[in-house]
């Protein structure tokens, strides 16, 4: 159906007009009404069930009903008046096309239209069904608030602003996707900002050619477009205190409407082995955890590999009651030690994938049948090696120390690269890769920022808060001077 975009000044055509935009959705809402002190006819539009009908009623449709207009000699007089006395919302904007109309009644917002008039005024009326604030999903923590993101935008950003009370603070929403019209907000701090990873950010959201945005990840993909690594270059956290904390710093929060996970900007290694216990907890002892976590996680990507390259190539430089044992093994089972480690963390993958999809009592089952009744029984069927299966669940344990759950992707994915080289050229072959590794490492950017910043380039000032932790007083009345050794233009054209 073609129609005329502007905003007619006939009342009946305006509602048949925004009837067919909308596909005459049953759940779109008419009520015509007459203004009866200026004997004009007018008209609430709104969506049911995406409003509240309490506000409509008190603040839109009573006031118009009893309200006593003037006599005015033009309609902008007459508008102005509506807006200022007589309808009693917070945010008030004129509407004057047809497209603009529709996407007001589809984000909430409720239209009132006058019989001549040929604008409509829109009100703040949404009303979104939204669960509750509960506890974190992706960064559970022993000791520290237990209050996580929801799907509401704008209860994300008020948990964020209810801890930072700076007047430096600064929001900017806008909405994307071409069919969706999700809002995204950009939150930082304004006196300590990075201005130009700043300005980048909102370029490439200018550029996002999108017809539909979900989840921070489709933003998240945009945003980092430029890189080919399997590394994530932006942190994902559904906790309101990380983001403040990261914004403390000079990071950007980018907050999506539907999503209880928020993107922080710049990301470094060293971020994804943070938890909030490392400063909610009092250092106790000599065992630093953010240290050992993160030694953990690069031994358990070079786990299977070694254990691979050993028993394939090295097996002379093992004792001989361990070689023993691996030779005694090896006999009953007819195929090779990384074929099995390979399939045995593909498997792992897979129950990983399936528990955490299922219902929770049949994930349970699953978990339990394939963790202890398919290991047991492919030992005693003789498919694999025991010793196979305890590196496999020992490089798994090892991964799993890792607090945030984008770095499991990478350490999969390295792990089968390590006994491929391991079975390929043995200790030579995981020398290389992890020459290969760290090359690609040094070579990450996070919008200009060095992926392995405050090491590479070492930044002494910066070493007070990365693997090893200094004290409170040190770490938080300082301000944190990560490097850019080249504009972030440079960066993606490298």
């Amino acid at each position: 159906m073609k129609f005329n975009n502007e905003v007619s000044n006939v009342l009946h055509y305006n509602i048949q007009t925004l009837t067919a935009l909308l596909g005459k959705s049953s759940d779109f809402q008419v009520r015509e009404i007459t203004l009866t002190s200026i004997n004009k006819k007018a008209a609430i539009l709104f969506i049911d069930e995406i409003v509240d009908t309490n506000s409509v009623q008190r603040y839109v449709l009573e006031p118009l009903l009893t309200y006593n207009l003037p006599h005015f000699k033009t309609d902008e007089e007459l508008l102005t008046f509506m807006e200022s006395s007589v309808i009693q919302s917070k945010t008030i904007t004129r509407v004057e096309d047809m497209t603009h109309a529709s996407n007001e009644l589809l984000a909430g917002k409720t239209l009132i239209i006058v019989e001549g008039i040929n604008a409509f005024l829109s009100t703040d009326t949404t009303k979104w069904n939204t669960r509750n604030i509960e506890s974190p999903k992706g960064q559970r923590v022993a000791k520290g608030p237990d209050v996580g993101f929801s799907e509401n935008r704008s209860t994300n950003i008020s948990l964020v602003r209810k801890i930072i009370k700076n007047p430096n603070i600064r929001v900017t929403t806008k909405q994307y996707g071409t069919n969706t019209h999700t809002d995204v907000s950009v939150m930082y701090i304004d006196n300590i900002v990075d201005k130009e990873i700043l300005k980048t950010i909102y370029e490439r959201l200018e550029n996002l050619q999108l017809d539909a945005i979900l989840e921070t990840n489709y933003i998240q993909m945009v945003l980092t477009k430029e890189s080919k690594s399997f590394f994530p270059l932006m942190l994902n956290t559904d906790r309101p205190d990380v983001v403040a904390g990261e914004m403390l710093e000079g990071k950007i929060a980018i907050f999506v409407d539907g999503s209880p996970y928020v993107l922080i900007a710049p990301a470094v290694l060293v971020q994804f082995f943070q938890t909030p216990e490392d400063y909610y907890i009092g250092k106790t002892g000599l065992l630093n955890t953010r240290l050992l976590r993160c030694c953990l996680y690069f031994i358990a990507l070079y786990i299977p590999g070694v254990y691979v390259a050993f028993v394939t190539y090295h097996a002379n430089l093992l004792p001989v009651k361990l070689l023993l044992g691996f030779v005694s093994q090896r006999e009953l089972v007819p195929f090779p030690s990384a074929l099995q480690v390979s399939a045995l963390i593909i498997v792992t993958i897979a129950i990983n994938e399936s528990s955490s999809r299922l219902q929770q009592n049949i994930a349970i089952t699953v978990s339990i049948f394939a963790g202890i009744v398919l290991g047991q029984s492919a030992i005693e069927s003789q498919l694999v090696e025991p010793a196979s299966l305890v590196v496999v669940c020992i490089t798994y344990i090892l991964v799993s120390v890792v607090p945030i759950f984008s770095m499991r992707t990478p350490a999969a994915t390295l792990t089968l690269v390590f006994i491929s080289a391991g079975a390929a050229l043995g200790f030579y072959g995981i020398a290389l890769m992890s020459l290969v590794l760290l090359l690609h490492l040094t070579s990450l950017r996070s919008f200009g920022v060095p992926y392995l910043s405050p090491f590479a380039p070492l930044v002494a000032h910066d070493l007070k808060d990365s693997a090893i932790q200094l004290s409170q007083e040190e770490m938080t009345n300082d301000e944190s001077h990560y490097m850019k050794e080249e504009t972030v233009e440079e960066t993606d054209e490298a």
